[in-house]
């Protein structure tokens, strides 16, 4: 039988898909010692029906969100950059704002070899400079941390995350104002109805954005 020798790319495929279907399940693993030693060593365990409600709360929300950024971030970001991206987190925050901005910068689009290659190598960029400031954040959080909980600067924490994604959505909305305007419509309407919760809400976001791209591209109004 004779077997059909892989081009470069094709290796390159098999090889990063293999690393992932292999780091991503002892990820997995790893997250869960901590509170599995916790629990054999030290009897430390919560209550069952405490746990059970935890889970429960969060799964309801983060699986249906979790479907949600695989189907949207997967064409932007490539394999590689996806397996990466969800085996060290911050995926929203970090990983996609500096594989759009390597791309821009590189001048290639999401989707090619070429946009998959400077989205790859921006998101281990990141990750590096992630890791490193985690672990300078761990030695200096000790001496620090009794000045960081002060009653003065509580406010300016609450601020973080919505200050973050402001600047993010801020410069995609500038970029192309046209694309943003109807998922931006969907979450204002969401935010004037409390109570909705985001499993909810981010699936439909997603899906006025193809919706809308699609309306604009068939106008005229937008282009590939």
């Amino acid at each position: 039988m004779i077997t059909k020798a892989l081009s470069p790319a094709e290796a390159y495929e098999n090889r990063m898909h293999l690393i992932g279907r292999i780091t991503l399940p002892v990820g997995l693993i790893l997250t869960f010692l901590p509170p599995l030693i916790l629990w054999l060593r030290f009897g430390i365990l919560p209550p069952g029906k405490s746990l059970l409600e935890g889970v429960v709360g969060i799964s309801s929300v983060m699986i249906p969100v979790s479907i949600v950024e695989v189907l949207t971030f997967t064409p932007i970001l490539g394999s590689a950059a996806m397996y990466m991206s969800y085996l060290t987190g911050n995926i929203s925050n970090m990983k996609l704002p500096s594989a759009a901005l390597a791309m821009e910068s590189a001048g290639v689009l999401p989707g090619t070899k070429e946009g998959d290659v400077a989205s790859t190598l921006a998101i281990a960029g990141s990750v590096f400079a992630s890791e490193l400031i985690i672990v300078l954040g761990v030695l200096l959080i000790a001496p620090l941390s009794a000045r960081l909980q002060t009653p003065a600067l509580k406010p300016a924490f609450e601020q973080v995350l919505p200050a973050l994604f402001g600047a993010i959505g801020a410069y995609y909305i500038a970029k192309s104002w046209k694309l943003a305007a109807a998922p931006l419509a969907v979450a204002l309407l969401f935010g004037f109805l409390p109570g909705v919760p985001t499993a909810i809400s981010i699936p439909l976001c997603g899906l006025a954005s193809v919706l809308a791209a699609r309306f604009l591209y068939r106008k005229g109004l937008a282009k590939a």
